[in-house]
């Protein structure tokens, strides 16, 4: 499980993420998530702001908000090779205010939820 700031982005552009690959803490493996053996569910979340500190009257959310969601059912989150990434296009990201957001990702492999990515985004103005 990774835990901290998975990245800086703009709230006016795509962002592509890295790829992550999933790693069998017993042996030290790549877990292939292209195994047509394994059913596997894939969904990224960005919720409301971790600094509920300030009030913005532009920027209403709540850390318990879902504001944007990647996954494989909506074509958001690929697999393109042993590990997974996911993009989110200047629209699903244009109603952030600038700050810092969670960001979770959740891996389901036949049945079984991990949560694999417990972290924040810092948003930034794009232009």
């Amino acid at each position: 499980m990774y835990v901290g700031q998975v990245d800086t982005i703009s709230n006016r552009a795509t962002w592509a993420s890295e790829t992550y690959e999933l790693v069998d803490d017993q042996d030290g493996t790549t877990v292939d998530l292209t195994d047509p053996s394994l059913t596997v569910d894939i969904v990224v979340t960005i919720r409301g702001r971790s600094n509920g500190s300030w009030y913005d009257y532009n920027c209403v959310d709540s850390i318990y908000s879902v504001l944007a969601t990647a996954s494989l059912a909506n074509g958001k989150v690929t697999i393109p090779g042993p590990g997974f990434q996911w993009q989110f296009e200047d629209t699903d990201l244009s109603g952030l205010c600038a700050g810092t957001y969670k960001l979770g990702a959740k891996v389901t492999i036949n049945g079984f939820i991990n949560d694999i990515i417990i972290g924040t985004i810092a948003v930034l103005e794009g232009n």
